[in-house]
Order: structure tokens, then sequence, then C-alpha cells
């Protein structure tokens, strides 16, 4: 990482990006619905999948710890198991919580790397019936638990012990689509909220190649993930439909129902909520869009479409993460995605109402026949102690000259770790 680096775009932030592997698989940083990089007092943590098979049983993953601020990256833990890379938490006395699922035995397993032993053997512990291909989780500091929500339907509770307080079907399979890809994310004031992305369930018979994610839902718990309701309070009873015939928020409309559309992220913030996602159509990419909603009386404020963009910037890749200082009220709010080329970042001072150009990556990564493509762009929704933004994404490498009647393929990629220093007016968190 060059601190000596100059921004592309006069005046803007320079994102920092240090390549971590230079041959890993396509997916390895899959995907921005949750969080695989974080600091502690201890150092920036990251995970990744380094290899994978064709039928998903044996993929290579790392845990990386950086002590230098994310210039240089050391493996503390590495394992082949059928698994997407592992999601990450971090408690106030610097261990790690690590879960991930396991596709042949259909379990999930929390790793508990603790700071006392230098994050040396884990404890492991089991999930039972956690596992899925996509899959979040979140701290409760205050509670002493882990919220673990799965595309299986299934959310569970687990204290820091590694022992489960509680698992249930918190979801269940609708007339039209199921669950994709679930977010989860905690404010300030112990509120637990959770979004997701369904996908076209086909019914019986029909054509088997229908693959399309349906639309974005969104729901609450004000006590832990006991109970849920919507945004307006209006209580709902779990299991709860997952597509547009359940009674959550509803975030896409019906004239967007044929089309793909996808939830990069989400972010609840100072009574409001935060998403942003991005719509394509079955023959070509659709516009972006940021919306913020009112968390007291559920209405939708703020609707910015086909662009989310600031001066220069236009953010319009499917993937990406809001950042923020969840415990300092009017601190500013970020959205890190790629703008063509670059890793890109808009800032909001005022919660939303608008947005301008902050960040750019001084490297850029352009797509074209011999190379190249960002993606998964994710992070941390938290902005670290000494001021920065961290997320990670992989570049994906495609073959130059694929064989007659193929498409260009995929190669290989570089995975990458950023960071920016977030604005210097940034609230610093109370003792």
């Amino acid at each position: 990482m060059n601190t000596e680096t100059k921004s592309p775009m006069p005046g803007l932030t320079v994102i920092e990006t240090v390549c971590v592997d230079d041959d890993a698989t396509p997916f390895g940083t899959f995907q921005s619905h949750n969080q695989k990089v974080m600091s502690n007092r201890n150092g920036i943590f990251m995970t990744y999948l380094k290899t994978r098979n064709e039928p998903y049983t044996a993929q290579t993953w790392r845990l990386l710890r950086s002590t230098d601020g994310g210039r240089t990256f050391s493996t503390v833990y590495e394992s082949t198991d059928a698994t997407n890379p592992p999601v990450l938490e971090s408690d106030e006395q610097g261990n790690i919580y690590l879960i991930r699922p396991d596709f042949v035995d259909k379990n999930a397993y929390l790793y508990r790397f603790l700071a006392q032993d230098e994050y040396a053997k884990p404890q492991i512990s089991t999930i039972p019936k956690g596992s899925g291909g996509k899959y979040c989780m979140v701290l409760d500091p205050e509670r002493g638990q882990l919220y673990y929500f799965v595309h299986n339907n299934t959310f569970h509770i687990v204290d820091l012990e590694g022992r489960v307080r509680h698992s249930s079907n918190l979801l269940q399979r609708g007339p039209e689509a199921v669950i994709g890809y679930p977010h989860l994310n905690l404010d300030r004031e112990g509120v637990l909220h959770a979004a997701w992305t369904s996908v076209h369930n086909p019914p019986p018979g029909t054509a088997a190649g229908r693959y399309i994610y349906r639309d974005i839902h969104y729901m609450q718990s004000r006590d832990g993930g006991e109970t849920w309701q919507r945004m307006d309070g209006t209580p709902l009873s779990p299991p709860i439909v997952a597509d547009r015939f359940g009674p959550t928020d509803r975030i896409t409309p019906d004239e967007e129902l044929e089309d793909h559309t996808w939830l990069s992220s989400f972010m609840p913030k100072d009574g409001k909520v935060h998403f942003v996602y991005r719509t394509h159509s079955a023959t070509e990419p659709g516009p972006q869009h940021y919306l913020r909603y009112d968390l007291k009386t559920g209405g939708r404020e703020i609707d910015v479409t086909p662009e989310f963009r600031g001066e220069r910037i236009s953010l319009y890749h499917g993937d990406g993460f809001f950042a923020t200082c969840s415990r300092e009220p009017g601190s500013p709010l970020y959205c890190v995605m790629a703008d063509g080329e670059r890793i890109t970042c808009l800032a909001s001072k005022d919660n939303g109402e608008r947005w301008h150009d902050y960040a750019v990556s001084e490297a850029a990564f352009p797509p074209c026949a011999q190379v190249k493509r960002i993606y998964a762009v994710g992070g941390c929704p938290e902005i670290t102690e000494d001021g920065y933004i961290l997320g990670s994404f992989t570049h994906r490498l495609h073959s130059a000259d694929p064989a007659p009647g193929q498409d260009t393929r995929f190669i290989g990629s570089h995975i990458y770790f950023f960071r920016m220093q977030a604005l210097p007016d940034r609230p610093r968190r109370s003792a």
C-alpha cells in the first residue's frame, strides 16, 4: 500500500488497494451481503476463498490478519471445507467470531479465535441445520449474542461461548419466490434489521431455466430476534412468507417484478433506513436505485434513480456497501461501489438527502478482452476507530481466446483489500 498515492480525480480522497492473493477462484469474495473484512484493536481481519472444486465440496478458505493498517497480511487460519467465504465479527476484547456453512453435512460452524491465544487453535461449535450458500451474521454486544440468518429460511441466535440459544424457520417459501440473499444490521438502539433479495421459484412443471431475482423485502426485531414486525410496528408471525404474497415491507415496486432486482446493501441510521439496489431487465442492465425510508412511518422518502451519483461519480455496479460510524448520531454516511474500472465512494452529511463525490481508487481495473472485472465489492459497515472505511473485492481475469463456440471464461482472479480515510470531521466515538 503506497501512502503517497494521488487521486485520479483531483480533490477526492484516495482509496488504497492491496492485492492479497494473485491466484484465487473467481468467487473469492462472494458477495456484498455480508461482512468478510473488519478491524479491532489487534488488527484488520479478512476472509476469502483461495480455491474451489466444481461440485462445491472442497473450498480452501483463509482468515487473514494485518497488523500494519492493511499494508501486508498473513494467514491466521486455512482450511478446506464445503463452504463459501466465512463471515466475521469481533467483540470489545478483540475476539474474532467466524461462521461458515457446510454444504455436505448441512450444518454451520462457529469458530471463536480468542485474542488472549493470539488467534491460534479456534474453538469450534456446531449450528445444526445452519447451512446455505448465502448467509449473514451480526454481533449484539449488549445482549451478548450473535444473529445468523441463512437462505435456507433459518435464523439462529448463538451466545458468545458458542451455544445455540434459539433456531427457527424464520421465513418460508412463497408462491412465487424464496429467500435468496439475506442481510442483517443492528442499530445503536439495539433494533435488529433484516432484509433480503428473493429468487423466483418456478412451480413444478414450468421451465426449469427461469432464474430471476424477484423482489426485495424488509422487517425488524426490537427484542433481539424473539419477535418481528414491519417498519410501522405491524407484528409478523414466523415462518413468514418470503415473497410479495407475504406481509413484510416490500421495497421494490410491481413494475420491477419481471426484472432482476438485487439488493446490494442496506443500513439503518438515525431514524431512517437506506437501500441500494440494481435492476436488470431480461436483456440489459437497468437503473440503479438509492432509497430512504422513515422508520417511524414506514414511508418512502427518497427514491434516486436511474443513476445514483455525485458530481462525477456514478455508482452503477450491482454490488457494494454502506458504511458509517453507527454509534454517533449525525455522522456521515458512505456508499462504496465500482464506477466502471475503479472503486469509488459517495458520501452524505445529511443522512441521504444529498450525495457528493468522496473517494476513488488510484488503481484502475479496466474491463477488456484480455482481462478483468471488478466483482463482489463488500466491506465493513462500521468505520474503524482510527477513521478508515475497509473493504475487499475480487478482480476477475478472463480468457483472451476462448475455444470456438464458447463464451469468454474465467481463468483466475486477484483478491484485493482496500481502505480509505473517512471524512476528517467524522465524530469520534465516546470512550
